[in-house]
């Protein structure tokens, strides 16, 4: 198997398309990892979530904290509400991604059982939410407050919950029984919202590597965003569709994954970097076949980067698949392995899997076991690239 150097990618790069007058004044460091058109499904496995990971989402949550109240309501149960700084279910704190180990233990879903379960983002939820801090907090259908807590290990997550069953019982059929006002309900905004009716919405799972080498690589907890792309900009990506062709993407299209898909937010890193004076950064998209109106494209790519001392590496891969008939991607998966060093501190490490929302998906959805399932299940349906519908 051989090893892809970015100074050879980035040579290539510059034969194929000058991005940039500007010269790098010092060699380029070299960033050598093992990532290639053979291997790139085993990188993209190793990052994107598994099913292992995620199957606590399939608890059964309400996806916002209003539903969450109605359907307490309906069921007379007790709401047990999940609150982080970002969505529990998709980019969240460090508080929010232990909960998540937590509702993966077993132990708690009898307990679950009894209660509507509904996790939201504190930042947008409506105006009867108090919290600033990630936390749990039990709710009667009316609103009333039974307990909260920012605990995160399973046994006192255990105890809360018993405790705030053993209250809710307690109560008069009057207090267990109110209904809450809408007007409590309101000022909410849904992270569904982001995404408007057309256009290309990719999930970004990153992680921190111990290492770029496939054999030796270390699971770690995943960090999660979006990046989305209106309908005009996906026919920037591969038209005019010819085959064999090699479309280099757009500088300002490539900034948009380099600068929110990459990095977690708290390496540092710059908010955004000067990708119009960027040593050489390039993404190939390469048609190697055309059916009908479907052409399938590998991808490739590089990027080197410095900025106020700070230096980012990247190589790419992945695949797409194009549906011409309806200006949409059917199928778009790309990994990135990263190198990013801040001045003279030690190099860190990122791996990022990048998948186009489908039309099939909940924005927070459970993988499949097999990621290959993806594809089948495209095909079964016409989407429509709203990932909310």
């Amino acid at each position: 198997m051989f090893r892809l150097s970015i100074t050879f990618l980035l040579l290539c790069s510059a034969i194929s398309c000058s991005k940039s007058t500007q010269q790098a004044s010092a060699p380029l460091a070299e960033f050598t990892v093992e990532l290639n058109r053979k291997n790139f499904k085993e990188w993209f496995a190793q990052c994107y979530p598994s099913h292992d990971e995620l199957k606590w989402r399939l608890l059964g949550w309400e996806q916002h904290t209003a539903p969450g109240f109605r359907l307490a309501k309906a069921s007379r149960k007790p709401l047990m509400l999940w609150l982080e700084d970002g969505h529990p279910l998709g980019g969240t704190s460090d508080h929010g991604r232990e909960l998540r180990d937590t509702f993966g233990n077993l132990d708690l879903v009898p307990v679950l059982g009894k209660y509507v379960i509904a996790a939201d983002d504190f930042n947008r939820a409506p105006k009867i939410i108090d919290s600033a801090q990630g936390e749990l907090i039990v709710f009667t259908p009316g609103g009333k407050i039974i307990g909260r807590t920012s605990a995160t290990d399973v046994p006192a997550v255990v105890e809360f919950l018993t405790t705030g069953l053993d209250s809710f019982a307690s109560m008069s059929a009057e207090e267990s029984g109110a209904t809450i006002s809408e007007d409590l309900l309101s000022g909410a905004f849904r992270t569904e919202d982001d995404f408007p009716d057309e256009g290309l919405s990719l999930e970004v799972f990153t992680r921190a590597a111990n290492s770029l080498d496939i054999n030796t690589i270390k699971r770690n907890p995943w960090n999660k965003d979006y990046i989305w792309f209106n309908s005009d900009e996906i026919k920037r990506f591969v038209k005019p569709i010819k085959i064999s062709s090699k479309k280099s993407l757009a500088t300002d299209l490539l900034g948009r994954i380099i600068d929110h898909g990459l990095l977690p937010p708290y390496v540092g890193a710059p908010s955004s970097w000067d990708h119009e004076n960027t040593l050489e950064s390039e993404l190939i998209f390469s048609c190697n076949s055309i059916i009908k109106s479907r052409s399938t494209y590998l991808i490739s790519g590089s990027a080197h980067y410095e900025q106020d001392g700070k230096v980012l590496n990247v190589q790419m891969r992945g695949t797409a698949m194009y549906d011409d008939s309806r200006d949409q991607f059917g199928l778009l998966e790309i990994i990135a392995l990263a190198e990013y060093v801040d001045g003279d501190n030690a190099p860190q490490l990122f791996t990022t899997a990048l998948r186009k929302v489908t039309s099939i998906d909940g924005w927070h959805r459970v993988p499949p076991k097999a990621l290959s399932d993806y594809a089948d299940a495209y095909y079964s349906v016409s989407g429509s690239g709203n990932p909310n519908k």
